[in-house]
């Protein structure tokens, strides 16, 4: 039982009452003193509380880093170092970022407004308000609301006007040849007589598998050129060889002239340089030139590009197609100066070579398109010359035997047997040499390489197939040791 009467006075009561003690405040009744003392409290009561682990303290924001303690010059890894104290962090501030103990850098994950300041924005993920939580006018998300479906369907959907499409692009006469596949040969019955350039039929002459060619001015002035040819080659090795020079010569021409049209850019001044030099170097040094003007070839080609000449050529491109005109036209026409080369073959005899070749694959020729035009039936490659039959081959064929049996045996020093071989050698090779060009002008676009001569085209529409004829006499003639 607690009195809270201030009273002062010490009583004495008696054996059975408890001891009544006197605080100055609160009478205590029934309790012993602690001692012979009693003391009084005059001041408030300071709650004490006892010493707490370390863990318990409020965060500092500091974190423990492993850093490296290393000295020296050696960039290597110290062992790891625990900090904790403040001392810790003080120690080496040099090795380590002196913003990651700053309080200057906002704290990773904290929002971020407009002014780079750190927003103290209570973060409730699964709470959604659309008002801004940046303290700008702008909105963070606002869910949508959804209308019903029969709310929807009456909802009036705007009219959607296509914009005009561009007009189409006409393809020029090249692009459509080049797009245009090609058309399959037309059966015998369907075909109709061709018309000549001034618009009359053309008379007895039938022109079907002919490509709509005047035939009279192209016999005209096939012969003229033969006339020439005969004159030169009998007038001996040097007039030979000059009338040589020139066909090679402007068939090369033509053969740049229809890469650049094709937009390749050839090297064509330096093409043409290297396949005059390789004719008369032919003819004075023989076969020991073409290497050398092989070399001298690529590496101005490689110069031609790298100092660009001609800026806007691709130099992949220009490079193959100056070297392959270069091979082909210029390889394969230097074997023409090999033959006509007195130290390798004297006493004419390189005259005699030049002359079968020339004559056997001109009837070869000859005798192809006039077969295929009148009893072509079966196209023997569509897609590279719609025009050339097996008829027409096999008459070739024939007729390249035939001429070399008949005539080039009479011409020293060829004899029978060798004219045979020589002529079933030209039957094979002549035609192989025009389908490989007719598949170039297919790549290229073109009907003709060129149109120097009339009625044929261009001269390397003339001599494709001689081109591949000269080189098969060249080694025809040494195997059969003629020379």
């Amino acid at each position: 039982m607690t009195d809270f009467t201030d009273d002062t006075e010490n009583t004495e009561g008696s054996e059975a009452d408890p001891p009544i003690y006197r605080s100055g405040r609160v009478r205590i009744i029934g309790a012993e003193p602690a001692g012979d003392t009693v003391r009084e409290v005059t001041g408030p009561v300071v709650e004490e509380h006892p010493d707490m682990p370390h863990w318990n303290d409020a965060p500092t924001g500091q974190v423990p880093a492993v850093l490296d303690r290393a000295s020296g010059t050696e960039p290597l890894v110290a062992p790891p170092t625990w900090r904790e104290e403040e001392n810790d962090w003080e120690a080496q501030e040099e090795l380590f970022e002196p913003s990651m103990l700053s309080d200057d850098q906002p704290a990773v994950g904290s929002l971020i407004n407009d002014n780079n300041e750190e927003v103290d924005v209570e973060r409730q993920p699964w709470h959604f308000e659309p008002d801004a939580l940046l303290g700008s006018d702008e909105t963070l998300f606002i869910a949508p609301e959804f209308e019903p479906l029969a709310a929807m369907a009456t909802v009036a959907v705007p009219e959607f006007e296509p914009e005009p499409l561009p007009a189409p692009v006409v393809p020029t006469q090249k692009a459509a040849a080049r797009l245009t596949p090609p058309r399959p040969p037309q059966p015998r019955a369907a075909r109709s007589p061709r018309t000549s350039r001034s618009g009359s039929r053309t008379g007895n002459i039938s022109t079907a598998g002919t490509g709509g060619r005047d035939m009279r001015v192209a016999v005209g002035s096939g012969f003229l050129l033969g006339l020439v040819a005969l004159a030169c080659f009998a007038a001996g090795n040097l007039a030979a060889m000059v009338i040589v020079s020139i066909v090679v010569l402007l068939s090369a021409a033509e053969a740049f002239a229809a890469f650049r049209r094709a937009q390749y850019h050839p090297a064509t001044l330096l093409g043409l340089v290297a396949v005059l030099s390789l004719m008369v170097e032919a003819y004075n040094k023989g076969v020991a030139a073409l290497p050398l003007v092989v070399v001298l070839l690529v590496a101005g080609t490689f110069t031609w590009y790298l100092v660009r000449v001609e800026p806007e050529a691709e130099p992949v491109a220009g490079m193959v197609s100056t070297l392959f005109v270069f091979a082909w036209v210029g390889g394969f026409g230097s074997f023409a100066a090999l033959l006509l080369n007195p130290n390798l073959f004297p006493n004419r005899h390189g005259v005699a070579f030049m002359l079968a070749a020339i004559v056997t694959t001109v009837a070869s020729d000859v005798a192809a398109l006039l077969v295929g035009s009148a009893f072509g039936k079966h196209p023997l490659a569509p897609a590279i010359s719609p025009n050339k039959t097996w008829e027409g081959l096999i008459g070739g064929a024939l007729a390249a035997v035939l001429v070399a049996v008949v005539v080039v045996h009479f011409i020293h020093p060829w004899t029978v047997s060798k004219s045979l071989i020589f002529g079933v050698v030209v039957a094979v090779v002549a035609p192989l040499g025009d389908l490989s060009q007719s598949m170039m002008k297919r790549h290229l676009g073109l009907k003709d390489m060129g149109r120097l001569l009339p009625g044929h085209g261009g001269i390397l529409d003339r001599v494709d197939g001689l081109l591949f004829v000269v080189p098969a006499t060249y080694f025809v003639v040494k195997a059969l040791h003629l020379g």
